[in-house]
């Protein structure tokens, strides 16, 4: 298992982060990194997302796709997903992937500390070594990159 983490503060509540992040246009925030491909879009998606073993397939921008599978949900506090079914490149190097979001909320500070956690599973021992490049050198900046979009989006929700 290969993991990275990524945190932000936002000026809303657990619940409302909650409620604006599990069910989020992903093409909002997932926008590419370097070699790493934005989203374009969701299909054949089951239900609100918003109950365990609902699913969606994501379309990248380099043709490929996967599946995503809702795994937990606990409104406000958390959920995860798993994703597997990739195509392309990243299908010959990880057998599934899970995503875990935590909302907790600071009362004292105002704010609320989002925490994003991303695990690869690696489909062999021989890929571990390039996935940990790609996710020391790629998926953590993508990381970086797609939880600001998440706060941008918050923070401007917090002014209205």
């Amino acid at each position: 298992m290969i993991s990275s983490v990524v945190s932000i503060q936002v000026s809303v509540s657990a619940i409302e982060a909650f409620c604006h992040v599990v069910p989020i246009e992903v093409r909002s925030i997932f926008k590419g990194y370097g070699l790493l491909p934005a989203v374009i879009r969701t299909e054949a998606q089951t239900g609100n997302w918003d109950a365990i073993g609902q699913t969606r397939i994501v379309h990248l921008s380099d043709g490929s796709y996967a599946q995503e599978r809702l795994t937990q949900y606990h409104q406000p506090h958390y959920f995860a997903y798993v994703v597997s079914d990739f195509s392309g490149a990243l299908g010959f190097l990880i057998s599934s992937a899970t995503g875990e979001w935590w909302f907790d909320r600071d009362a004292a500070a105002d704010r609320t500390l989002i925490r994003w956690k991303y695990t690869f599973m690696p489909r062999s021992w021989f890929a571990v070594p390039l996935l940990w490049i790609v996710n020391k050198f790629l998926w953590a900046g993508y990381m970086r990159s797609i939880v600001s979009n998440v706060q941008t989006q918050l923070d401007a929700r917090s002014i209205d």
